[in-house]
């Protein structure tokens, strides 16, 4: 199928589970006859940047028959109405949120391709809050795409909940950790040798790091309510007893650069398999990509990756029907 597709891209908005955000909700829907619609993809991002940097990829997968969909996390993109929120995320059960929040936009955005197969893409901070999602909400999930995790220690991501949680306490929700800072994301620049800038990290591309950082909505720094709500997630994931929890038979596609630092280079997205594996999991399939940083769907070579990602959703629909 090639881009000759007309593609309406839909904006609204809805009710975010913390009772006062409104998160902005976009859906791709390619206009083709219903009997060639092959299944709905829905897109959960990563911190510190918004939907709108997935456009070119909800695009390509449109124009192959899927509709597709995804919100702005509370404390990003245009989920944010004073640019004060950005990278804020209420301190309290602020991981729940997360998760919550998919499940209210995965019923809203849906409703009216129920009869199709769904799948769901989570990346970096995403592809944590969909692990969790998955233990939780994996009813009506035909597969699930993993990309650019990790797996911390378990140990290590609870400690970092604990003291994002007591720095919260004691100077407030909205307060900005150098120290939780880096530990995450800040922390990402020193596995780069020579670094062109702090966030090479995220690709091999100079243009793709530029506009990353040029865009005014991405690289805002978490507040201790962020930090808690991403190590909470993070806590959750790598918890075997929650990996126990997804469904024995549902389909898994890990995919990640095999040089990112948050996947520790492959390994740590190595043990993320393993853990679904040693679960009783039936069907987990892992893609590593020489040569890629942290943001795949962004880096040079990225149609192998899109192509992957078709072609495996492809597959894993026409099980479904």
């Amino acid at each position: 199928m090639t881009s000759e597709v007309q593609i309406e891209r839909i904006e609204h908005f809805i009710g975010s589970s913390d009772g006062t955000s409104q998160l902005r909700v976009l859906l791709w829907i390619p206009y083709l006859p219903e009997s060639e619609l092959k299944g709905i993809v829905q897109i959960v991002h990563g911190m510190e940047e918004h939907i709108d940097r997935y456009d070119e990829f909800a695009r390509f997968l449109a124009c192959n028959g899927f509709v597709v969909g995804a919100h702005d996390h509370v404390g990003h993109g245009k989920s944010v109405l004073d640019a004060r929120d950005l990278g804020h995320i209420t301190l309290d059960q602020g991981d729940a949120v997360l998760v919550n929040d998919v499940d209210r936009v995965r019923r809203a955005l849906f409703e009216q391709f129920s009869d199709l197969p769904y799948f769901i893409f989570g990346h970096s901070m995403g592809s944590f809050v969909t692990r969790v999602y998955l233990s939780e909400h994996a009813k009506g999930v035909q597969g699930a795409i993993i990309c650019g995790t990790g797996n911390q220690p378990a140990l290590l991501a609870r400690s970092g909940n604990l003291l994002a949680h007591t720095i919260g306490t004691v100077m407030g929700e909205r307060y900005k950790s150098k120290v939780l800072d880096s530990m995450g994301a800040g922390g990402f620049a020193r596995a780069i040798e020579n670094p062109r800038t702090p966030l090479d990290w995220i690709s091999v591309d100079p243009a793709v790091v530029d506009a990353y950082i040029d865009d005014p909505l991405c690289g805002v720094m978490f507040t201790v309510g962020g930090y808690a709500a991403l190590t909470g997630v993070v806590a959750r994931a790598v918890d075997p007893r929650v990996a126990a929890r997804v469904p024995k038979d549902l389909p898994l596609l890990f995919i990640a650069g095999a040089e990112d630092p948050v996947g520790e280079n492959g390994k740590a997205v190595v043990r993320a398999v393993e853990l679904y594996r040693d679960a009783g999991m039936k069907d987990v399939s892992l893609i590593l990509y020489p040569g890629m940083r942290h943001e795949i769907l962004n880096e040079p070579g990225k149609q192998t990756v899109y192509a992957d990602v078709l072609a495996w959703l492809c597959e894993h629909a026409q099980e479904g029907n």
